[in-house]
């Protein structure tokens, strides 16, 4: 695991959900929600929420120009780094 700013990390088993929610994450690949909003691998997301046996809930930001943004649920842990924030 790389601890300089901006870097990335495999999300580890033992966070538990309160770790991790707020936290911002990186998509790793193309996920789409069953409503068809897509999120393009390499963007940046939020974790929303984990649900034990569903995988994560995750949000985009709000796009600059028209305001929409991306919420996914049933998002697996090795689809996501976690963006490690200096403080």
């Amino acid at each position: 695991m790389i601890t300089e700013k901006g870097a990335t990390a495999l999300i580890d088993r033992k966070l538990r959900r309160n770790d991790l929610i707020g936290k911002k994450c990186r998509a790793l690949r193309d996920i789409r929600n069953g409503s068809g909003q897509g999120i393009s691998a390499g963007s940046i997301c939020t974790i929303k929420d984990v649900v034990r046996g569903h995988g994560f809930i995750i949000q985009t930001e709000k796009c600059p120009h028209c305001g929409q943004y991306a919420y996914v649920t049933h998002v697996a842990r090795n689809d996501l780094d976690l963006l490690i924030q200096e403080v």
